[in-house]
């Protein structure tokens, strides 16, 4: 596995944990802390590792077994915690995921099953995880354990389980993971069903287990709602088999409730059986019967009248009994089984019987189903609906009018077999309702029109039963009843012009129709004045598509039908004789251009009944003999072709219509068409347009031309005028579009909504935008008419584009509004192509306007396409100074050849590629080609970071302009974001009245909360850009602007997160309403989305503030740029301080005080918010604050003190910024260096220069021992750099004459480590304190000038050392010296001998060498003298302490030196053995001494003779097998010595010398404590990764551990954990 994953955090617990788990013991005995390393990597940033971390859990799982299950929990806490981080949104993690989870529920199978309700208690989070998804792969693991547990586990506790949860929290979540698991338990692994699922089954239709959910009042079905979607999968997916065990249980549980009168869950079950049988499962069985002698039983139980006992219960339980029926319906019309279905009709017979309300939603459900169901149950539907009447007259009528028209019966049969009887109610309701309204209507006429009610649901009722009327009746007697009606509706609406003209001609639509089907039925003709009658109405109400079609029915059905071709050789009524088709010809011809298809048709049927008019050609006025006299042979019925078009159903395979058109083109290019059905034949054209097939619209536009061209001075004037309607109806559409949407219709019950439907009719036609482009393209084929008509087609292009004609004062003055959107944009490139056709633009009607058009407002778009043909359109115009420059243009807006084009182009004055001449048109037109492509990175490429490069080259490229040229950049791309329309419209004007701060001005929040979050982000990226790729020179006129933008973008994010802040929703505010409470989740969602994008957006401002501050530091900001940012910073200053607490990095708000800090102009303005300063120098006090944020800090004070010193005394501006806050700065570098030290932080060197800086500025005593506090600790940590030592001493001197003498002895303390190990140029800088230290301290002064004597050099040679002087000083200390001194000062003269002892010089040594000997003499007689009150401050105790904590301590340091100082330093020793015996139990090594060189050990242990080296050694275990010796001395000083011995013995030589080396370390190891031992084993252990000693390491360690003298230890956990580091560490190597 390791060298197949090789991310950083597996192979890191890779290397951690490897030496843990080399045997099960070892797991078994490290779990805990394995499991805990595992489940610290389940992080969503570990990704890479993810997948074999979670294989090494499921494999430990499968090792650990048993002992695995108290980690399961963390486990699925670990795994929820991922997937909430963003693992769901992953398919691969979740995938890695439930493998490995699947795996641990294999391998812990045996365990898990022996207690379900734990395994549930654990997974609750997992698996009523919210998504789909995850509840499924937990679903299926979990469902394993379960199959396989033992039955009353399963049943008894597991299903019970799952419920209860539910019940106790019933949100959706949970529901549906309870229905997931249910299901995977029912349904296994295989495609058949569980052997476990009869048992499943039975419980989920027990009536004991909804016992559990009865008392639950805010959601009581829950537990019903999880069985019905149980089931609903199982019924879905189940074949069969499976679909006979599921009925079987469903069969017998409802046969027993029913038996036993359980109604309550008679009604549960039933919820479950309509579900199954609603999907499908009548198809699925062969055996109707048990599913009727079910619905039998009941019917019989539950329909006869509901008594007092269980009412509501049975009133449920019929409800779902008519469900189910209808099912059973549907099922058995879907299998087409008609005599079963015909059977079960007649067990339905009492249901039809119901006075219920139910019933009529059952019928209205009934009588919308297939025709042939209506047959069987139209009987029993009849006598129902007269039964209902009088519940509900508008659902009744409503359920007849249904019957009526998808029974599909002639209306004189549809009351067969039924007795007129049985229908009085509803011929009462009819014939009232419509003599009624007769009445009504006509005491309105001679009364007053205002008590007329005309509510929408009585005038929906009248509509029906008119409908309705002639399936229920016949005769003349009641043809006469629907005259009556319509007369008194037409005169009604001649009476009063104020009514719903779209209402009422859907009435009178209705009653001619009825009129139609009863002459229809009756066989009879329609009389002549009827004829008349209904022709009038079709010319009054000729844009009525209800009011035609019946019309044009009537007639066909009198004088047969067109389309049929039944029309040859007939008489024409008068009305429609040839004189009467001019007239009508004008009324009517403009509905075939109507988008509805109904009343195009009906128009055409209508005309088509009109006698044809006679044609005479009016173009060959001499014709020949073959064409004489043939005229009227040769002309057709366009009408009639037309209506073929129309009526023809359209196909993209069939060519038919195609063929039709042609004909039309050909006769209209032969002029073989009367000029008076010219007109029609243009609206029947754009007709076609309406048709939603493509393939029809390009023979369309052929013929339409040719009309055109042909019959130019007749068509088009209407041309235009419809042209001019299609583009106010589009524009109106975008402009609906572009505002807030329309109100939603208010619903009604069903009669009114058909009734609604009736009057407006869904339109399927051609969207407005491609009609309105089909048109233009029309007008396309034939520019030259469309030319000769500029004063028309000028005008409607500006109106298209939001001009008012009449007031055409600027470009920029248009409506906005209109003229958005992606079809605005394509019926556009279709007038751009038009105009692209027009040659000579300079003679069109308003030319220069369209033209400034086309070059300040249309150029500019984001659309490449478009800018090219706005470009060919300009160079129509064929400008002299445009021309030559068309195919760089060109490039320009290709982004295939943009590229090049930068590259080879170029904009600047000296390369002369542009005219000197043009420079003033083309750049302007150059600008506004690229500016779309600076702000929109979608026009350059499509990979982001090549549109980003492109976008700097085209920066690059614009930065060549001169800085007059660039005004007119700056503005366009300011343009979209102001607050009102500019009134600017050439370039000119921009140079002459660009004005930043007039332009500023429009900029407020309110006007930018109209912006898209998508808009200002990309506004802002495109001035980050600007201000990397433009330098200074070409930027600085703009640098106002630019950045007053930036700051009112970030004042406006500022307010929208402050306002969001006020408008936090709380569930507490929503009391315990669990959908209010979604309510509020859901706004929080959409507000925390909103409140990250702003603070996104305000990251970015102050990110460009900061890079603008940095890098323009001499530029002269604005006072309102400054005022508007520290009001937009407001409330980030105010909360400053935290960032350095919770943040990584700095934020872009610090990087711009970061940036002020460095400007003389901009330093003052830091003192504008108080607490700025102090906030930012506090973050030293921040213990989490990182090393980024510190360093930030530390250059904010190194700046502000650069800026000063460079300054100097005269400019006191960053003075007056810095002291006020200087104590605030101390205090929090006191804080950072001495508080937190255990974070052992070590200044970095601007660090140093800082202190060095601050120091100048500390005057005050109690500030300056607080800087001492900070500078001391820094030299206690042994810095090796001595250049940085030299720095902090020289600080330390600057402020030793501030801080007073009495932390003297604190700085000698500090300062006499350094002279034990510093160089030179540090010694010398401690003898500068030293001096400074002197001058107010006189008990300094000899130590200080004996330790600059000590270090005296040469003044003859440069770089030496003044022997003659540090031997001298060496020569001035005595015995009687430590008397006069105190420790620190002793301390000091110590710390330099013990240098001295390890010098080159021999000379050094030896007088190092007396000046110790000389003070182990003095502390000998201190701890041997009685008289304790002539010591001075000198005691026993700080001998002991100096003995043990300073002389052995180098004493052991000086035991890795070369011989001659091991010599010395071992001299030294039994110096100390014999004359400080008392001290650190040096008496015990007395034995060791003996006045026989041979046999002493001090002088034989680094003896160059081996063998009396070798005795030594051996002398020196045999001493310390005694157990009487000095800890310390063994440990600090001979564990030192001998392992420096060990490893000096060549190879091959002295093996007595190493025998002996190895067991006097191996008898010191044998009386060390546990902690001491082990530490030496770890030393051991460590020195082994070195090849060469590795032996030898080898053979020590088994020394060391034949040594082992540990038998009980009080804390047998230190102990194991030692032996595994041990373990760990042998694996290792």
């Amino acid at each position: 596995m390791q060298e197949l994953n090789t991310a950083e955090d597996f192979i890191s617990f890779y290397q951690e944990m490897f030496p843990l788990v080399q045997t099960l013991p070892q797991i078994i005995l490290q779990k805990e802390l394995i499991v805990s390393k595992l489940l610290s990597r389940l992080q969503i940033k570990s990704r890479l590792s993810l997948e074999p971390i979670l294989r090494l859990v499921a494999t430990l799982s499968r090792d650990l077994l048993e002992d695995f299950l108290p980690f399961l929990q963390r486990i699925v806490n670990a795994i929820v915690f991922l997937l909430k981080n963003g693992g769901d949104k992953d398919p691969d993690i979740i995938k890695q995921i439930f493998t490995s989870w699947s795996y641990i529920m294999m391998f812990l199978q045996k365990y898990l099953i022996k207690d379900v309700i734990h395994v549930l208690k654990v997974t609750v989070k997992l698996r009523y995880y919210p998504h789909g998804s995850i509840q499924k792969f937990v679903a299926e693991s979990v469902s394993f354990l379960l199959r396989n547990a033992p039955v009353e586990q399963l049943i008894k506790a597991g299903v019970r389980k799952i419920m209860i949860e539910v019940v106790k929290n019933p949100l959706a979540k949970r529901k549906s993971g309870a229905t997931e698991l249910l299901w995977h338990v029912i349904r296994g692994s295989s495609s058949t069903l569980h052997s476990r699922a009869p048992q499943v089954l039975q419980l989920l239709l027990d009536k004991s287990l909804f016992s559990i959910g009865d008392q639950l009042l805010e959601d009581p079905d829950c537990l019903l709602e999880i069985v019905i979607s149980t089931f609903q999968r199982l019924s879905n997916e189940a074949g069969p088999v499976e679909l006979n065990l599921i009925w079987d249980c469903l069969y017998g549980e409802i046969i027993e409730s029913v038996t036993n009168g359980h109604s309550m869950h008679v009604s549960r079950l039933l919820s479950v059986l309509v579900l199954i049988v609603e999907n499908g499962f009548m198809k699925k069985i062969s055996d109707y019967q048990p599913m009727f002698k079910l619905v039998r039983l009941l019917v019989q139980t539950y329909v006869p009248p509901v008594t007092e006992e269980g009412g509501k219960q049975a009133t449920d339980i019929v409800i779902k009994i008519l469900q189910l029926s209808l099912f059973i319906v549907d099922g058995l019309h879907k299998a087409n089984d008609l005599s079963a279905l015909s059977d079960f009709s007649c067990q339905l017979v009492p249901i039809f019987s119901l006075k219920n309300p139910g019933l009529l939603t059952f019928l209205k459900d009934l009588v919308s189903r297939d025709s042939n169901v209506l047959k069987i149950f139209r009987i029993n539907i009849i006598s129902a609906l007269n039964d209902l009447t009088n519940i509900s007259e508008e659902e009744t009528v409503y359920c007849w009018l249904r019957l009526c028209e998808n029974l599909k019966m002639p209306s004189f049969s549809f009351l067969d077999g039924i007795s007129k009887d049985k229908l009085s109610r509803i011929y009462d309701l009819v014939q009232q309702s419509i003599s009624y309204w007769i009445g009504m209507i006509s005491n309105s006429l001679h009364g007053d029109l205002s008590s007329l009610q005309l509510e929408q649901s009585r005038l929906a009722l009248l509509w029906g039963t008119v409908k309705c009327y002639p399936y229920l009746f016949n005769g003349q007697e009641n043809l006469t009843l629907l005259l009556d009606l319509l007369n008194a509706i037409d005169e009604l609406l001649m009476t009063e012009s104020g009514l719903a003209d779209l209402t009422w001609q859907s009435l009178i639509g209705a009653t001619l129709g009825s009129y139609k089907e009863m002459l229809s039925s009756s066989g009879t003709g329609c009389e002549e004045s009827a004829i008349s009658k209904f022709l009038y109405l079709a010319k009054k109400y000729h844009s009525s598509s209800q009011i035609l079609a019946p019309i044009a029915d009537i007639l066909d059905s009198h004088f047969g039908s067109v389309i049929k071709g039944c029309t040859s050789f007939r008489r024409y009524h008068p009305d429609l004789a040839a004189r009467n088709v001019i007239d009508a010809l004008d009324i009517l011809a403009e509905n075939l251009c109507n988008c509805d298809q109904m009343l195009r048709r009906s128009t055409l049927r209508i005309l088509c009944h009109y006698e044809p008019l006679k044609f005479e050609s009016s173009f060959n006025t001499q014709p020949d003999e073959k064409t004489a006299g043939n005229d009227i042979m040769q002309t057709f019925n366009v009408l009639e072709l037309l209506l073929s078009v129309e009526t023809t159903e359209p196909s993209s395979t069939d060519r038919k219509i195609e063929l039709l058109l042609s004909r039309i083109q050909v006769n209209v290019s032969a002029r073989k068409i009367d000029e008076n059905y010219v007109p029609a034949l243009l609206y029947g054209l754009i007709g076609i347009f309406h048709i939603r097939l493509s393939n029809l619209w390009i023979p369309a536009k052929e013929c339409l031309a040719v009309l055109i061209s042909q019959n130019f001075g007749i068509v088009w004037e209407p041309y235009m005028k419809y042209l001019d309607h299609c583009q106010s109806l589009f524009l109106i559409s975008c402009d609906q579009s572009s505002r807030s949407g329309t109100k939603s219709l208010n619903q009604s019950s069903d009669l009114v909504g058909y009734f609604n439907l009736s009057i407006n009719p869904p339109c399927g036609s051609t969207p407005c935008a491609t009609l309105f482009s089909l048109m233009i393209q029309s007008l396309q084929k034939v520019p030259f008419l469309a030319e000769t008509r500029s004063r028309q087609l000028m005008p409607f292009f500006l109106k298209f584009l939001g001009y008012s004609v009449d007031d055409l004062l600027s470009v920029e003055l248009y409506n906005v509004h209109c003229c958005k959107g992606r079809e605005w944009k394509e019926a556009l490139k279709e007038l751009l192509n038009l105009f692209r056709l027009l040659r000579n633009p300079k003679s069109f009607y308003q030319s220069q306007f369209i033209k400034d058009v086309f070059l300040y407002r249309l150029l500019d778009e984001t659309d490449t396409e478009l800018q090219l043909k706005v470009l060919d359109c300009l160079l129509n115009w064929k400008d002299e100074f445009l021309l030559p420059y068309s195919q760089h243009l060109k490039d320009l807006i290709n982004a295939k050849n943009l590229r090049e084009e930068l590259t080879t182009w170029s904009l600047s004055r000296e390369s002369n590629e542009i005219d000197e001449h043009h420079r003033d048109f083309i750049v302007p037109i150059v600008i506004r080609i690229l500016v779309p492509k600076v702000k929109k990175l979608k026009t350059l490429a499509s990979r982001k970071h090549a549109s980003v490069h492109q976008r700097r080259a085209i920066l690059g490229f614009l930065a060549e302009l001169d800085i007059q040229e660039l005004p007119l950049f700056f503005f366009l791309l300011i343009k979209p974001l102001q607050g009102r329309q500019c009134l600017l419209s050439s370039s000119e004007s921009v140079k002459d009245e660009f004005d930043s701060i007039s332009i500023l001005k429009e900029f407020t929040v309110d006007g930018l909360k109209g912006l898209s979050w998508k808009k200002k982000f990309g506004f802002l990226h495109v001035i980050e850009e600007i201000l990397a790729v433009f330098d200074e020179y070409h930027i600085n006129p703009f640098l106002n602007l630019l950045m007053g933008c930036v700051v009112r973008v970030l004042e406006s994010c500022t307010a929208a997160l402050e306002s969001s802040k006020c408008k936090e929703p709380s569930l507490t505010d929503s009391g315990f309403n669990v959908a209010a409470a979604y309510d509020i989740v859901d706004r929080e969602i959409d507000t925390s989305t909103a409140v990250k994008q702003f603070k996104e957006l305000r990251s970015l401002c102050l990110k460009i503030v900061s890079s603008a501050l940095a890098k323009y530091e001499n530029h002269d900001f604005h006072s309102e740029f400054w005022d508007l940012f520290f009001t937009a910073a407001s409330p980030l200053i105010g909360s400053f301080k935290q960032e350095g607490a919770s943040s990584e990095k700095p934020s872009s708000l610090f990087s711009c005080f970061l940036a002020m800090s460095r400007s003389i102009k901009f330093v003052p303005l830091l003192g504008r918010k108080k607490n700025l300063v102090p906030d930012i120098f506090s973050m030293f006090t921040i213990t989490t604050a990182s090393d980024a944020i510190i360093s930030c800090v530390f250059k904010f004070v190194e700046n502000l003190l650069n800026l000063d010193s460079q300054l100097g005394t005269e400019d006191g501006s960053v003075k007056r910024v810095l002291l006020p806050h200087l104590n605030v700065l101390v205090d929090s570098l006191h804080c950072l260096f001495t508080i937190a030290s255990g974070t052992k932080r070590h200044p970095a060197d601007n660090e140093l220069f800082v202190f060095k800086l601050l120091s100048k500025y500390i005057t005050e005593p109690l500030t300056a021992k607080k800087f001492v506090d900070i500078l001391l600790p820094l030299l206690a940590k042994r810095l090796r750099n001595s250049d940085s030592c030299v720095v902090i001493l020289q600080i330390l001197q600057s402020v030793v004459e501030v801080v007073g003498s009495e932390n003297n002895s604190k700085i000698l303390s500090s300062v006499s480590p350094l002279l034990t190990f510093a160089g030179l140029d540090v010694r010398k800088s401690i003898c500068d304190v030293l001096n400074a230290l002197a001058k107010d301290d006189s008990s300094v002064f000899v130590v200080a000038k004996l330790l600059n004597e000590m270090n005296a050099t040469s003044a003859m040679d440069i770089g030496s050392l003044d022997y003659d002087t540090i031997i001298g000083a060496y020569e001035k200390i005595n015995g009687e010296f430590f008397h006069t001194v105190g420790k620190e000062h002793a301390l000091i003269i110590l710390s330099q001998s013990a240098y001295d002892m390890s010098s080159e010089e021999l000379i050094f040594r030896q007088s190092a060498y007396r000046l110790l000997l000389c003070f182990v003499e003095f502390a000998s007689e201190i701890v041997e003298s009685k008289d304790k009150s002539d010591q001075g401050c000198w005691t026993e105790a700080l001998i002991q302490h100096i003995v043990t904590s300073f002389l052995l301590k180098h004493m052991g340091n000086a035991m890795n030196r070369e011989t001659s100082v091991q010599k010395l330093w071992i001299d030294l020793l039994r110096e100390m053995v014999l004359k400080l015996p008392k001290v650190a139990n040096l008496e015990s090594y007395g034995t060791l001494y003996s006045q026989d060189p041979e046999q002493d050990f001090f002088n034989n242990v680094i003896h160059l003779q081996k063998h009396r080296r070798a005795r030594a050694l051996s002398r020196f275990s045999q001493f310390i097998s005694t157990g009487n010796h000095s800890e310390v001395v063994s440990t600090k000083v001979f564990i030192p010595l001998f392992f420096n011995l060990l490893f000096g013995v060549q190879e091959g030589k002295g093996e007595n010398v190493r025998s002996a080396c190895m067991e006097a370390i191996a008898s010191i190891a044998g009386c060390m404590t546990w902690k001491q031992y082990y530490e030496l084993l770890m030393n051991c252990f460590r020195e082994m990764t070195k090849r060469e000693k590795q032996k030898v390491i080898l053979r020590l360690i088994c020394c060391i551990l034949d040594h082992f003298h540990f038998s009980e230890t009080p804390a047998e956990g230190v102990l194991r954990s030692g032996a595994v580091d041990c373990m760990t560490c042998m694996v290792d190597l």
